[in-house]
């Protein structure tokens, strides 16, 4: 008799006492499982670690070949340090998996989603260099459904599949043993100690090199996955969802109009899209891509962005605090303070905020907002998903007729959001070809991104100079003015990086350097008694950021509060000194035809 068949004997005399122990089979024939036994199925330890050798390797590829680029550029690593790594990870993983999600009724569908999940964050990092740290988790839990999936490609799908469906699938149908409780809790508890002890004793010998390579490349912590978007995600989470909300800080209660004209002021405030100063002509590019307002007396600034992404910029820029100040849990603007649209709107200008970038991050709480809906506007410039921006010129033509109030109008446009940059404008405006006409960027020549992204650079100054033409035509009545800022950079491949978002202090200067333009006609600034030659002047200077927006538009609407700093306030610098002669009137420059639409 069998050790194994001995215990099968006993375990059916304790299950069923009145029922006589099984006979065991005559020699040679096969023993058959007896009535309700199963296979045990597989260990829950060993499940555990597969999938953590699945994590470790193949969801970690970028985190690999940014190692490999660190050996690289540094010879004097040791070899056993740089062996030790990937087991020091893989060891620790499969540590915090086995004290997280090893439980019964919890390992499965917390495996899933960390699968499904993981697909399209390897998918990502790979493609795009994407870092999930806390300013990435934001923007992806705060995108809407057609941001999202303009995402996707053939590329992500299969990606999803290979590493993300058909792995849960798999792990669905797996059969999972567990001793029973008391052993299980020994066994887990054993592996986690034993995996942790492991993980020092590789880690003692090389600590010095861990710490170099560590201060080195701060990245590195954040780009293992994933540990870094489930830290995030949670942490996101506790800070909205289960933090007490901070008091509202409200603006602007003092706020009075101070106009030296008699002419109420109407402005055109353009709020940009991921459109880079690099890419600007106007900013040295050696590309015509600002053609169509270089035909117009504009002045145009290479100045800092606040954040690398459009829910942490947007709230910052529009705030009066600075970039160092700002922190999106005490300092966002519309959840725990006011902005510069609502203390213009408590000093009595009228504000409306025009959408076509799908949202605006809270900016516009409490402010008439108009949201471009492709399938209810002009279906010559929308789809069934997005809209390209000159679709607002027809709002801003009715908006600004017959203006007898201060008034600022704001337009958010999706201008060059990534990574369908080919999807931002109409066909006649494919200037420069072959463009990238996939969203799977990655796959596109880096001079194939580069044409679509300058194509979405060129046809944004195209419809800027057609809001400066409507302007134009309101001089009877008012002092037309019109600022365009963008909220951040984009990178297009430099150093196999692409869009955005990285971390503020790792960024490349492609993710943090914008444009500001601003059109002031001479009419407009002798009412205001601004010196258009100084303020020409300060273009060639880098030093402004998106900090001094707040008080420019301040400036240019000629509002006062106790808020306004004039240091940060770019017309404060260039005022026009009493008896000084006004600004020359400039004729308008010669309208190239080749130019025209």
């Amino acid at each position: 008799m069998t050790w194994t068949h001995l215990m099968q004997q006993l375990c059916a005399r304790l299950g069923r006492k009145d029922q006589p122990a099984a006979q065991p089979p005559a020699q040679g024939q096969p023993q058959e499982q007896p009535q309700g036994q199963t296979r045990r199925g597989h260990h829950f330890l060993g499940v555990v670690a597969l999938l953590t050798l699945l994590f470790t390797s193949v969801s970690n590829l970028a985190l690999w070949r940014h190692v490999y680029q660190i050996i690289g550029d540094n010879e004097g690593l040791s070899w056993f340090f740089v062996l030790s790594v990937p087991v020091a990870i893989f060891l620790l993983l499969y540590a915090i998996f086995l004290i997280l999600f090893s439980w019964r009724y919890v390992l499965k569908p917390a495996f899933v989603v960390l699968l499904l999940t993981c697909a399209g964050a390897t998918y990502a990092a790979w493609s795009y260099g994407t870092i999930f740290d806390s300013g990435m988790i934001t923007s992806v839990l705060e995108t809407n459904v057609a941001e999202a999936s303009s995402y996707l490609s053939w590329s992500s799908l299969a990606t999803m599949v290979v590493l993300g469906i058909i792995p849960s699938i798999l792990l669905l149908k797996t059969k999972i043993y567990y001793p029973r409780w008391l052993m299980t809790q020994v066994q887990r508890g054993g592996a986690i100690v034993g995996s942790l002890a492991l993980a020092l004793a590789l880690i003692v010998p090389f600590y010095q090199q861990y710490s170099f390579v560590g201060r080195n490349n701060h990245t590195l912590g954040k780009e293992i996955l994933p540990t870094s978007y489930v830290f995030y995600s949670f942490r996101y989470v506790k800070d909205r969802y289960f933090t007490e909300p901070m008091p509202y800080v409200a603006l602007g209660a003092n706020a009075r109009k101070a106009s030296t004209s008699d002419k109420p002021k109407l402005m055109f405030l353009v709020v940009g899209e991921t459109a880079r100063a690099q890419n600007f002509s106007q900013l040295g590019y050696t590309r015509p891509t600002n053609r169509f307002t270089d035909m117009e007396p504009t002045l145009t600034f290479d100045i800092a962005s606040c954040g690398t992404y459009t829910s942490y910029s947007l709230p910052c820029m529009f705030s009066n605090l600075s970039r160092e100040q700002f922190d999106p849990k005490s300092g966002a603007v519309g959840s725990v303070r006011d902005g510069i649209l609502q203390v213009l709107k408590k000093s009595g200008v009228q504000v409306t905020w025009l959408e076509n970038d799908g949202g605006c991050k809270g900016v516009c709480k409490d402010i008439a907002t108009i949201e471009i809906k492709p399938q209810q506007d002009d279906p010559k410039y929308c789809t069934k998903d997005t809209c390209y921006d000159k679709v607002m010129l027809s709002y801003a033509d009715q908006l600004s007729r017959n203006v007898t109030e201060d008034t600022v109008i704001v337009f958010h446009l999706i201008g060059s959001h990534g990574p369908r940059y080919y999807e931002r404008y109409p066909e006649r405006f494919r200037t420069y070809q072959p463009d990238c006409n996939r969203p799977d960027v990655e796959n596109c020549a880096v001079a194939e991104i580069v044409n679509a992204y300058d194509n979405t650079i060129a046809y944004t100054d195209y419809v800027i100079y057609q809001l400066i033409e409507i302007l134009e035509q309101r001089f009877d009545h008012n002092d037309p003015m019109l600022l365009y800022l963008s909220d951040h950079g984009e990178s297009l491949g430099e150093n196999n990086i692409y869009l955005h978002a990285a971390p503020y202090a790792l960024a490349p200067a492609e993710q943090k350097r914008v444009p500001l333009q601003l059109w002031l006609p001479n009419a407009s600034a002798d009412d205001m008694r601004i010196d258009l030659s100084c303020l020409k002047g300060l273009t060639a200077r880098k030093h402004f950021s998106q900090d001094n927006l707040f008080h420019t538009l301040m400036g240019l609407m000629q509002v006062t509060s106790s808020e306004y700093d004039s240091s940060y306030d770019l017309l404060a610098q260039c005022p026009l000194p009493a008896g000084q002669q006004l600004n020359h009137v400039v004729a308008h420059p010669a309208e190239d035809p080749n130019l025209q639409p």
